[in-house]
């Protein structure tokens, strides 16, 4: 069993914020931060940067994608959008090279996440708003959320 580096309670405070988009963004999270760490390109962000700040640049990478999630669900754009703007604003001295380099490992956790997405029946993307059962599952089967 593998231990996921982001924590689930990144994203929700209370149980209004168990929804299924907030599960789907925790997944995506996951995805970006093992991305980050099997990249030979990332080997000097890696060790510019603490563990603890890569798992909470992961998080906010993944929350700030939840408006182009909803643009693309209100069919007013085709794909999600993977924007340098969110990398900038939380590492704002970065250099264009390693902007494009944590652009790349996103994208390719975008690809890999809708991958999972298209064989899950939950539809977290498209039902992003209903309440999940799966944030609870975690800690009632002792995996860590924390």
């Amino acid at each position: 069993m593998t231990i996921d580096k982001v924590a689930a309670n990144h994203f929700y405070k209370d149980d209004g914020d168990k929804i299924l988009l907030n599960w789907s963004l925790y997944e995506y999270s996951n995805i970006l931060h093992s991305k980050i760490e099997e990249s030979s390109k990332l080997t000097a962000y890696r060790k510019r940067h603490s563990k603890e700040n890569i798992v909470a640049f992961c998080v906010y990478f993944s929350k700030r994608l939840r408006r182009s999630i909803a643009r693309v669900n209100e069919k007013k754009t085709s794909n999600v959008e993977i924007d340098a703007r969110y990398i900038y604003e939380f590492y704002p001295k970065n250099t264009y090279t390693q902007t494009q380099r944590l652009l790349e490992a996103a994208g390719q956790a975008w690809e890999e996440h809708l991958m999972s997405c298209s064989v899950c029946p939950n539809r977290c993307l498209s039902e992003g708003f209903e309440r999940t059962d799966m944030f609870d599952n975690l800690e009632k089967t002792g995996w860590p959320t924390i």
